[in-house]
Protein backbone atom coordinates (compact mmCIF):
# COMPACT_ATOMS: atom_id res chain seq x y z
CA UNK A 1 0.00 0.00 0.00
CA UNK A 2 2.93 2.56 0.82
CA UNK A 3 4.37 2.26 -2.99
CA UNK A 4 0.99 2.40 -4.47
CA UNK A 5 0.40 5.41 -2.64
CA UNK A 6 3.34 7.42 -0.77
CA UNK A 7 5.64 7.17 -3.69
CA UNK A 8 3.44 8.22 -6.54
CA UNK A 9 2.47 11.42 -3.89
CA UNK A 10 5.96 12.08 -3.35
CA UNK A 11 6.87 11.85 -6.90
CA UNK A 12 4.05 14.20 -8.10
CA UNK A 13 5.18 16.75 -5.21
CA UNK A 14 9.01 17.02 -6.22
CA UNK A 15 8.01 16.85 -9.97
CA UNK A 16 5.47 19.78 -9.40
CA UNK A 17 7.58 21.76 -7.36
CA UNK A 18 10.28 21.42 -9.98
CA UNK A 19 8.03 22.73 -12.50
CA UNK A 20 6.89 25.99 -10.71
CA UNK A 21 10.52 26.67 -9.05
CA UNK A 22 11.63 26.36 -13.24
CA UNK A 23 8.87 28.64 -14.24
CA UNK A 24 9.76 31.62 -12.03
CA UNK A 25 13.52 31.06 -11.45
CA UNK A 26 15.44 31.57 -14.36
CA UNK A 27 17.97 29.82 -13.34
CA UNK A 28 20.32 27.73 -15.89
CA UNK A 29 20.60 24.99 -13.88
CA UNK A 30 17.01 24.06 -13.61
CA UNK A 31 16.28 24.67 -17.14
CA UNK A 32 17.61 21.38 -18.40
CA UNK A 33 15.85 19.41 -15.57
CA UNK A 34 12.70 21.12 -16.16
CA UNK A 35 13.33 20.10 -20.43
CA UNK A 36 14.05 16.76 -19.40
CA UNK A 37 11.27 16.37 -17.12
CA UNK A 38 9.27 17.39 -20.02
CA UNK A 39 10.82 15.19 -22.39
CA UNK A 40 9.50 12.32 -19.68
CA UNK A 41 6.09 13.75 -20.21
CA UNK A 42 5.65 12.90 -23.87
CA UNK A 43 7.19 9.22 -23.33
CA UNK A 44 4.37 8.83 -20.96
CA UNK A 45 1.94 10.42 -22.87
CA UNK A 46 2.79 7.89 -25.42
CA UNK A 47 2.68 5.17 -23.17
CA UNK A 48 -1.24 6.02 -22.12
CA UNK A 49 -1.64 5.82 -26.06
CA UNK A 50 -0.85 2.23 -25.84
CA UNK A 51 -2.67 1.96 -23.06
CA UNK A 52 -5.55 2.73 -24.42
CA UNK A 53 -5.13 0.84 -28.00
CA UNK A 54 -5.21 -2.10 -25.70
CA UNK A 55 -8.01 -1.30 -23.58
CA UNK A 56 -9.90 -0.85 -26.94
CA UNK A 57 -8.60 -4.29 -28.22
CA UNK A 58 -9.71 -5.44 -24.63
CA UNK A 59 -13.23 -4.31 -24.92
CA UNK A 60 -13.77 -5.07 -28.42
CA UNK A 61 -12.58 -8.73 -27.96
CA UNK A 62 -14.73 -9.11 -24.67
CA UNK A 63 -17.85 -7.70 -27.10
CA UNK A 64 -17.05 -10.09 -29.66
CA UNK A 65 -17.11 -12.98 -27.60
CA UNK A 66 -20.44 -12.30 -25.46
CA UNK A 67 -22.34 -10.43 -27.88
CA UNK A 68 -24.87 -12.72 -30.03
CA UNK A 69 -24.79 -11.77 -33.94
CA UNK A 70 -26.12 -8.35 -33.96
CA UNK A 71 -24.45 -5.11 -34.67
CA UNK A 72 -22.74 -4.24 -31.15
CA UNK A 73 -20.55 -8.03 -32.67
CA UNK A 74 -20.24 -6.12 -36.53
CA UNK A 75 -19.32 -2.52 -35.06
CA UNK A 76 -16.32 -4.47 -32.87
CA UNK A 77 -14.59 -6.58 -35.65
CA UNK A 78 -14.82 -3.38 -37.61
CA UNK A 79 -13.12 -1.20 -34.98
CA UNK A 80 -10.48 -3.99 -34.64
CA UNK A 81 -10.11 -4.75 -38.49
CA UNK A 82 -9.38 -0.81 -39.23
CA UNK A 83 -7.16 -0.66 -36.07
CA UNK A 84 -5.09 -3.28 -37.26
CA UNK A 85 -4.74 -2.76 -40.85
CA UNK A 86 -3.92 1.00 -40.14
CA UNK A 87 -1.10 0.31 -37.39
CA UNK A 88 -0.04 -2.77 -40.05
CA UNK A 89 0.40 -0.55 -43.20
CA UNK A 90 1.47 2.69 -40.62
CA UNK A 91 4.56 0.32 -39.19
CA UNK A 92 5.28 -1.48 -42.55
CA UNK A 93 8.54 -1.47 -43.29
CA UNK A 94 10.39 0.04 -46.40
CA UNK A 95 6.77 1.55 -47.35
CA UNK A 96 6.86 4.71 -45.95
CA UNK A 97 5.11 4.96 -43.24
CA UNK A 98 2.01 7.19 -42.72
CA UNK A 99 2.72 8.14 -46.37
CA UNK A 100 1.83 4.80 -47.42
CA UNK A 101 -0.26 5.13 -50.40
CA UNK A 102 -2.86 2.02 -48.54
CA UNK A 103 -2.76 4.69 -45.32
CA UNK A 104 -3.49 7.45 -46.92
CA UNK A 105 -6.36 6.00 -48.63
CA UNK A 106 -7.63 4.78 -45.56
CA UNK A 107 -7.31 8.28 -43.95
CA UNK A 108 -8.53 10.12 -46.79
CA UNK A 109 -11.67 8.19 -48.07
CA UNK A 110 -12.22 6.57 -44.29
CA UNK A 111 -11.63 8.77 -41.62
CA UNK A 112 -11.79 12.07 -42.87
CA UNK A 113 -15.89 11.25 -44.24
CA UNK A 114 -16.61 9.47 -41.53
CA UNK A 115 -15.45 12.88 -39.46
CA UNK A 116 -17.33 15.32 -41.71
CA UNK A 117 -20.23 12.80 -41.19
CA UNK A 118 -20.33 13.37 -37.26
CA UNK A 119 -19.49 16.88 -37.59
CA UNK A 120 -22.58 17.01 -39.43
CA UNK A 121 -24.72 14.86 -37.39
CA UNK A 122 -23.85 17.52 -34.56
CA UNK A 123 -24.49 19.96 -36.58
CA UNK A 124 -27.99 18.88 -36.10
CA UNK A 125 -28.06 18.45 -32.45
CA UNK A 126 -26.89 21.57 -32.05
CA UNK A 127 -29.89 23.21 -33.83
CA UNK A 128 -32.06 20.97 -31.74
CA UNK A 129 -30.60 21.62 -28.61
CA UNK A 130 -30.91 25.56 -29.39
CA UNK A 131 -34.18 24.91 -30.72
CA UNK A 132 -34.97 23.56 -26.97
CA UNK A 133 -33.25 26.19 -25.12
CA UNK A 134 -34.14 29.41 -27.15
CA UNK A 135 -37.95 29.46 -25.82
CA UNK A 136 -38.12 32.91 -23.89
CA UNK A 137 -39.55 31.59 -20.20
CA UNK A 138 -37.43 34.22 -18.59
CA UNK A 139 -35.26 37.30 -18.61
CA UNK A 140 -32.17 35.35 -19.85
CA UNK A 141 -33.88 33.04 -22.21
CA UNK A 142 -35.64 36.21 -23.72
CA UNK A 143 -32.04 37.98 -24.18
CA UNK A 144 -30.04 34.63 -25.16
CA UNK A 145 -33.12 34.17 -27.87
CA UNK A 146 -32.85 37.78 -29.30
CA UNK A 147 -28.58 37.55 -29.02
CA UNK A 148 -28.79 34.67 -30.75
CA UNK A 149 -31.38 36.09 -34.05
CA UNK A 150 -29.12 38.93 -34.20
CA UNK A 151 -25.80 36.92 -34.76
CA UNK A 152 -27.87 34.36 -36.98
CA UNK A 153 -29.06 36.87 -38.81
CA UNK A 154 -25.90 38.97 -39.18
CA UNK A 155 -24.03 36.35 -40.85
CA UNK A 156 -26.03 35.60 -43.53
CA UNK A 157 -26.53 37.73 -46.66
CA UNK A 158 -30.08 38.42 -45.82
CA UNK A 159 -29.31 40.38 -42.91
CA UNK A 160 -27.19 42.65 -44.92
CA UNK A 161 -30.23 42.69 -47.51
CA UNK A 162 -32.41 44.23 -45.02
CA UNK A 163 -30.15 46.67 -42.95
CA UNK A 164 -26.97 46.93 -44.72
CA UNK A 165 -24.15 47.09 -42.61
CA UNK A 166 -25.63 47.94 -39.44
CA UNK A 167 -26.45 44.27 -38.36
CA UNK A 168 -23.59 42.98 -39.55
CA UNK A 169 -21.71 45.56 -37.00
CA UNK A 170 -23.69 44.57 -34.28
CA UNK A 171 -22.86 41.22 -35.06
CA UNK A 172 -19.12 41.66 -35.42
CA UNK A 173 -19.62 43.58 -31.63
CA UNK A 174 -21.81 41.23 -30.03
CA UNK A 175 -19.06 38.14 -31.29
CA UNK A 176 -15.88 40.26 -30.04
CA UNK A 177 -16.83 42.06 -26.86
CA UNK A 178 -19.80 40.59 -25.64
CA UNK A 179 -19.06 36.74 -26.46
CA UNK A 180 -15.14 37.10 -26.21
CA UNK A 181 -15.70 38.77 -22.28
CA UNK A 182 -17.61 35.43 -21.79
CA UNK A 183 -15.56 33.08 -22.97
CA UNK A 184 -12.27 34.81 -21.22
CA UNK A 185 -14.78 34.64 -17.91
CA UNK A 186 -14.96 30.71 -18.38
CA UNK A 187 -11.56 30.43 -19.35
CA UNK A 188 -10.43 32.36 -16.43
CA UNK A 189 -12.95 30.00 -14.02
CA UNK A 190 -11.40 27.05 -15.60
CA UNK A 191 -8.04 27.98 -15.07
CA UNK A 192 -8.39 28.43 -11.52
CA UNK A 193 -10.05 25.13 -11.04
CA UNK A 194 -7.06 23.65 -12.46
CA UNK A 195 -5.12 25.52 -10.20
CA UNK A 196 -6.99 25.15 -7.19
CA UNK A 197 -7.17 20.97 -7.94
CA UNK A 198 -2.79 20.86 -8.29
CA UNK A 199 -2.73 22.80 -5.34
CA UNK A 200 -4.58 19.97 -3.47
CA UNK A 201 -2.82 17.26 -5.49
CA UNK A 202 0.39 19.08 -3.93
CA UNK A 203 -0.30 19.33 -0.82
CA UNK A 204 -1.82 16.18 -0.81
CA UNK A 205 -5.90 16.80 0.16
CA UNK A 206 -6.94 15.53 -3.40
CA UNK A 207 -5.87 11.85 -4.11
CA UNK A 208 -8.23 10.87 -6.30
CA UNK A 209 -5.79 9.92 -8.82
CA UNK A 210 -3.90 7.46 -6.47
CA UNK A 211 -6.84 5.45 -5.64
CA UNK A 212 -8.17 7.21 -2.88
CA UNK A 213 -11.42 8.77 -2.62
Amino acid sequence: MFLRRQVPFFITVVVALIMIIAYFTPHPTISPVRNKLQDWFMIIAAFTMIVGILSLIKVNIKKIRTASAGSDKIYSLVTLSSLFIMIFFGLLPGAGGINNSVFKFMFNHVMVPLQATMFSLLAFYIASASFRAFRAKSTMATLLLITAFIVMLGRVPFGRFISGPHLSNITEWIMNVVNMAGQRAILIGAALGVMATSVKIVLGIERSHLGGE
